[in-house]
């Protein structure tokens, strides 16, 4: 009875392994991230994925399909790394935030010191000269030990430091720095003089920014003429207030659109493209126009391809344009868990992180794309390289899914699966 017992014990482990490697992972894959307490980050960038578990440690997830280092892995032989899970990256377990960029990342730990990693070819990293070196591995940028807040855009970098004031380097034209000029800047560069920033977002070739009075300021491009050229007299060269009201709490940015919202749950638009959702007229571009008759908005993240909105109750919805039309947005309610921590949308995708550890995704499965698009992958990749990207190139066929998924990590010692 008892070597049946043992017969029968091994035969459905047999079949548990050999159903573990039908949906394609493997035993020593995890559904959680390590346990801490930290609490989870998560950035999304053009084709990757970083998160912060809440042991402090970083990790990575996605491709490189620009041909820069992004994901850290230390692969710099000229073929794009891909990992669709999660793997760590860096031995410390101090990191406190994270943002990805299009071309490079930042990253802060808690002792107040920023790096990053990818490439630095317009001065984007903050790491001293200018140079197209390939930085596979975490690197000291900007110097200093009192940074409090950072943001990678495609081809800049922001930060706030401890004391509310705002820095700016990397690529400067359509001035998305907000410095004044369309020189570029390789290091960190203070953005005006003002001590009272609180949230800062990048997105396109403009910035955005919240002061502790809840003012809401914008730079970089045109509300009205959208990415009209660079050294363009229209283009937003500082901070520029808009309107006087102090209750802003969120900002995203897109390409020729700000969005944000208000501390009563309302939800704002403005900028070339924001009558495709307010349904207000094209020329009421300068001033914010609420998005639907919804109080109960959060926050709210963006991409190109589309938003991530979120409600009071902690629930996600995801808004696209299918058109320009005016008032022509759409609403799409995600399943993703209600009891997130954080959530970022890019490149398609959407992805958000428990306290517990588990990271949900939905959409565009980061890295992955159709054979055709390799095509694509090699103009933007060129685009990418002289900070201009082609819509052909910018839009390759990823591959998305209509239900989130959980992502699963590999520990360091875990051999990556292809």
């Amino acid at each position: 009875m008892k070597r049946r017992l043992r017969i029968l014990l091994l035969a459905a482990a047999a079949i548990l392994v050999g159903i573990l490697l039908f949906k394609g992972f493997t035993p020593s894959e995890r559904l959680k991230l390590p346990a801490g307490t930290t609490t989870p980050q998560i950035s999304l960038g053009y084709s990757h994925g970083l998160v912060i578990a809440p042991d402090g440690t970083l990790w990575t997830w996605g491709a490189e399909d620009l041909g820069w280092p992004v994901l850290g892995l230390g692969q710099t032989n000229g073929v794009p790394a891909f990992s669709p899970q999660l793997r760590r990256i860096s031995a410390a377990t101090n990191w406190a935030k994270v943002s990805a960029g299009q071309d490079h990342n930042l990253a802060l730990k808690s002792d107040g010191t920023l790096w990053s990693w990818g490439v630095n070819y317009r001065g984007q990293m903050g790491a001293g000269p200018v140079n197209a070196a390939l930085k596979s591995s975490l690197i000291p940028s900007a110097p200093g030990t009192n940074w409090a807040q950072i943001e990678a855009g495609n081809v800049c970098s922001f930060a706030l430091k401890t004391d509310g004031s705002l820095w700016a380097w990397g690529v400067n034209n359509f001035s998305r720095l907000g410095i004044g000029t369309s020189i570029d800047s390789p290091v960190p560069v203070q953005v005006g003089s003002s001590t009272h920033w609180t949230k800062i977002r990048a997105g396109g070739v403009s910035g955005a920014g919240i002061q502790s009075d809840g003012s809401l300021w914008i730079w970089g491009g045109s509300p009205q003429f959208g990415n009209s050229g660079a050294g363009s007299s229209s283009n937003l060269a500082v901070p520029t207030r808009m309107t006087s009201d102090t209750d802003w709490v969120d900002v995203s940015v897109d390409y020729n659109i700000w969005l944000a919202v208000k501390s009563d749950g309302t939800l704002w638009a403005f900028g070339q493209t924001a009558h495709a959702y307010t349904g207000a007229l094209p020329s009421a571009f300068g001033t914010p126009k609420r998005i639907g008759t919804n109080s109960d908005w959060m926050s709210v993240s963006s991409s190109r391809y589309g938003h991530l909105l979120r409600r009071r109750d902690g629930s996600f919805c995801y808004m696209t344009t299918p058109d320009q039309s005016p008032g022509s947005a759409t609403f799409q309610d995600l399943t993703l868990p209600a009891n997130a921590v954080v959530a970022d949308t890019g490149g398609g995708a959407v992805a958000a992180v428990t306290r517990k550890g588990e990271v949900w995704a939905w959409g565009a499965e980061l890295g992955k794309q159709t054979g055709k698009d390799r095509i694509l992958q090699s103009i933007a990749r060129l685009g990418s390289r002289v900070s201009w990207m082609r819509d052909l190139g910018d839009h390759p066929e990823k591959i998305y899914h209509k239900e989130p998924w959980i992502l699963r990590s590999l520990a360091p010692e875990d051999p990556a699966k292809k």
